[in-house]
């Protein structure tokens, strides 16, 4: 069944016009077979990580726009970034960041990075937040990759019509 809608998201995401819909389409489907409170889409630019979009954040604007250096040893995303594999994080208070800045009173205890990779390039990654402690499993993981690869068709495809990938 999840094959099936993935192979309908992908015709969906075809006949979109632009990133951002795609993104919203996929992320909206996402949250369906893999629970988040919160997502963001990071795109890779040379050594840093810049939200292009997400999902339930209360102000997207500030979050929007906002980047971080891929060597920060206080967040996992760049672990993400250099395996790039998925990486689950169980209980994110073993990392700073996650009691600074943006996340400062979200209360995020769960974290999944998944890389957007495409044709072998590394375009960047989403990261998925839970407030539960130890809520991410392989098996969501797992889902969450099938569901990253659309997302970097998406952005892909808008790189390749010289549009650039979202900026949103």
């Amino acid at each position: 069944m999840l094959h099936e809608r993935l192979a309908k998201l992908e015709l969906q995401i075809d006949a979109l016009a632009c990133c951002d819909d795609a993104i919203r389409v996929v992320l909206s489907e996402l949250r369906l077979h893999v629970p988040y409170d919160s997502c963001s889409v990071q795109e890779l630019r040379e050594n840093r990580l810049v939200i292009i979009a997400g999902v339930g954040f209360a102000d997207l604007d500030v979050i929007v726009g906002e980047s971080f250096e891929v060597d920060n040893i206080d967040i996992p995303n760049g672990e993400v970034i250099y395996r790039r594999r998925p990486v689950i994080v169980g209980d994110t208070e073993q990392y700073r960041a996650f009691r600074r800045g943006l996340h400062v009173g979200v209360g995020i205890r769960s974290w999944l990075g998944v890389p957007l990779i495409h044709d072998g390039q590394l375009l960047g990654m989403i990261a998925l937040d839970k407030v539960e402690a130890d809520f991410y499993t392989p098996l969501h993981q797992q889902t969450a990759m099938a569901f990253a690869a659309l997302l970097a068709l998406a952005m892909a495809r808008e790189d390749e019509r010289g549009e650039g990938v979202v900026s949103a």
